[in-house]
């Protein structure tokens, strides 16, 4: 049996035959002369409907059976509430906000749909997580062609989707919003034969939502350019955290050609999931009570810091306290993160401690447990990332370490990601004084900005016109059109004021203990039926237990702070003595004294002891072989130290090794970002005598480590001379967080 449309398609080639009511199409081709014409054709529609047996029945789009569908390929029995009448909608009208919570099922209402459309589904999300799931299932258990477009993918990679969406041989195609950016990238997806767009966190189009995104406006470019070549193209639009104001801007975005787009919007409420808030003060107290949880509570769940940094600290102490956990974060190289994500999913960790790098898009439905260790930024942001626990109904849990300290990270997510005129007024100058076009890591160097705050300007430069972005060898160059007028930043006004109310309201919930936590979400969310869950900790308050932190502070003080490894110049991982984020009275002596203390005399004792004892955990992880001290005209204690671990650990000091062939124009914590930094060193150190180094690791050794530019050049100036293929290990005695967009660290 075979499709009425593909009937139709054959039609003008077999004349004015016609089938008896129950003559076989196949037979009929068979014994006439058309039959080697049209073999190929059908054995390539057979292979086809293997993987789609839908359409071996007389299925038509207009009425599908969307529950027979559902089981032949989903092996789903029935909808969950709300799935069908959604898909429906979105197959009649083309058209559909939907706006539910997480867990509920989103990801079908665009698979169904991608069987019975002809066309490719673009996916557009920046849960890269996500992807790597939503993948693996389409083509492993469903077996629906898929494939994606991001920057967790090797070039091959991204080469071989694009090849397979162009010669139709995916049915999904996923893609992150920053590939719209790209001008090369957004005219090959207008080349596809796209009939969904799907349009996954659409709050994000919202200025009014809670994680706005420039490159989200591309979409809309986007999705007008496809209309306009594709009037009958259906767009979905998902998201599980929008109130009545962000939903009416979606909605306003993404209706075209004056075609409204229905919403559908279920309850927020998620009954089976118990949240409680615990008031921690300090490092050492929120530690203490995560190590109590993840020692008590049963399966596996997520903890969520703010930062990468905070991710390592905690992934470590809980390592150090036997509870088997990994940290996860968008600093990772792709295989690794892939191979943490399927291993998490087989029930190899009982935690992963991550930033919303993953836990937005991790597809694990059994997760019993959510731990905020840093407070988020909005309500919203908190609602998604909590849900993502109990999505196979099953009573879990969600636990949130409050400290109100926490709301200084959020305030620092907040000023990075909003401009000022006076900003906008130096992308604009730079791009205009630069004697060729710059790129977007120029125009950073140039304007020393944050490089989100660059990146933000440049969407909202292009999009108003008074920049143009063209493609040059592949590389995305921006051109002034000398525009007379001054940009309109009101959007960014707005997003300030929504971004630090939301704040408040954060900081509100986890203050207050009178209205039922889950009760306060809902609201927050627009759901006007919010009614108390009847078990969270303010519904059913029961007795707190406070945890002995005394250990865990002397722990955190004496921490060597890890470097990580580089694959860039071959670098192992290393250590330094003190992280500046803790400021231990250690640190804070260190860094007043660097530029003055020249003997072991005037040190602190402390300080040569912990000096020594982390030295020796370097020396029991690697064989070294000798000390390389990097170039330094204001590190004053530098010999005395190098001297001090020479003799105590038998090693050479390999003095004069590494020189600047030509010094720095500044210094590093002087300059604004890391785009100056990397330019402030570039090819400027070099190797001057090499004849006398010995075998073993050789230890590089600085007084402190920021950008870790200083550090990468001293090991491509090794690198570059070929005879030396030792192992490099750096060994610094701090580690700073320089600011971003302004001198100095944090």
């Amino acid at each position: 049996r075979i499709t009425s449309k593909f009937r139709f398609s054959l039609a003008p080639c077999l004349g004015q035959w016609s089938l008896a009511p129950n003559q076989n199409f196949e037979d009929l081709l068979v014994k006439n002369r058309f039959f080697k014409l049209f073999r190929y054709t059908l054995n390539e529609y057979s292979s086809f409907c293997d993987h789609f047996p839908m359409y071996k029945e007389n299925l038509s789009l207009a009425d599908p059976d969307l529950d027979k569908t559902l089981k032949e390929i989903f092996g789903f029995e029935t909808f969950r509430p709300g799935q069908k009448e959604a898909i429906t909608t979105l197959l009649k009208t083309g058209r559909l906000l939907c706006i539910q919570p997480t867990g509920h099922g989103k990801s079908l209402l665009y698979q169904l749909p991608a069987c019975l459309l002809d066309g490719i589904t673009l996916v557009i999300s920046p849960l890269l997580a996500l992807m790597r799931d939503q993948i693996r299932h389409l083509n492993e258990r469903f077996r629906i062609p898929a494939a994606a477009i991001n920057t967790d993918q090797t070039e091959e990679e991204n080469a071989r989707a694009k090849q397979e969406a162009l010669t139709g041989k995916i049915k999904v195609l996923f893609i992150a919003p920053e590939q719209l950016d790209h001008v090369d990238r957004f005219a090959f997806l207008l080349s596809l034969q796209i009939k969904l767009l799907v349009v996954d966190e659409a709050h994000c189009i919202s200025t009014w939502g809670h994680d706005f995104r420039p490159s989200y406006r591309q979409i809309i470019n986007l999705l007008s350019a496809l209309a306009a070549q594709k009037p009958d193209i259906k767009i979905l639009g998902l998201t599980a955290t929008a109130d009545e104001r962000v939903e009416k801007d979606i909605q306003k975005q993404l209706t075209l050609s004056d075609r409204p787009v229905s919403v559908m919007r279920e309850t927020m409420d998620r009954p089976n999931i118990r949240l409680s808030v615990l008031s921690r003060r300090g490092w050492p107290d929120k530690l203490a009570a995560c190590r109590r949880l993840l020692q008590q509570v049963e399966g596996s769940g997520l903890i969520y810091c703010a930062t990468r940094e905070n991710v390592e600290l905690v992934a470590e102490f809980l390592q150090l306290q036997n509870l088997h956990v990994a940290a996860y974060h968008a600093g990772f190289e792709p295989e690794e993160k892939q191979k943490l994500q399927n291993e998490f999913l087989a029930d190899r960790y009982k935690a992963l401690v991550a930033t919303n790098a993953l836990g937005m898009g991790i597809d694990k439905s059994n997760l019993r447990f959510v731990v905020h260790f840093d407070m988020p930024g909005s309500i919203t942001a908190y609602y998604q990332e909590v849900g993502r626990c109990g999505r196979d109904g099953l009573p879990s849990k969600g636990f949130l370490l409050f400290d109100s300290s926490d709301r200084q990270v959020q305030e620092y997510f907040i000023h990075s990601a909003i401009p000022s005129p006076e900003q906008f007024d130096q992308v604009l100058d730079a791009v205009a004084s630069a004697e060729a076009a710059p790129n977007l890591t120029l125009i950073k160097r140039m304007t020393g900005l944050h490089p989100t705050k660059v990146t933000i300007i440049l969407a909202e430069l292009v999009e108003q016109n008074f920049l143009s972005k063209t493609s040059q060898g592949g590389v995305q160059v921006y051109k002034s059109l000398f525009k007379e007028q001054k940009p309109d930043l009101s959007r960014y006004e707005n997003q300030e004021k929504v971004k630090t109310s939301e704040l408040e309201n954060m900081l509100h919930y986890g203050r207050q203990k009178e209205m039922c936590r889950m009760a306060v979400l809902r609201t927050a969310l627009g759901d006007k039926k919010a009614s108390s869950c009847g078990h969270c900790d303010v519904c059913q308050p029961s007795s707190e237990t406070q945890e002995d932190s005394s250990s865990i502070a002397l722990w955190l003080q004496n921490r060597p702070y890890p470097i990580a490894p580089t694959a860039l110049h071959k670098v192992s991982a290393g250590i330094s003595l003190f992280d500046s984020k803790m400021r231990s009275p250690l640190f804070v002596r260190f860094m007043k004294e660097r530029n003055e203390v020249a003997n072991l005399e005037e040190m602190d004792p402390a300080f040569i002891q912990l000096l020594l004892q982390q030295f020796e955990t370097l020396a029991k992880r690697h064989q070294l072989g000798a000390l390389i001290p990097l170039p330094s005209k204001t590190w004053k204690a530098q010999s005395c130290l190098l001297n001090l671990l020479s003799k105590h650990f038998h090693l050479p000091i390999l003095e004069g090794v590494l020189a600047w062939k030509e010094p720095p124009a500044q210094r590093q914590g002087e300059l604004l970002n890391n785009d100056q930094r990397h330019h402030n060193v570039h090819q400027r150190m070099q190797v001057v005598s090499h004849s006398s180094i010995p075998s073993g690791a050789l230890v590089l050794v600085d007084d402190y480590i920021g950008s870790g530019n200083t550090l990468k050049e001293a090991a491509r100036a090794l690198r570059q001379n070929k005879t030396i293929k030792n192992e490099l290990v750096p060994f610094t005695i701090a580690s700073l967080k320089w600011h971003l967009g302004k001198p100095g660290f944090s």
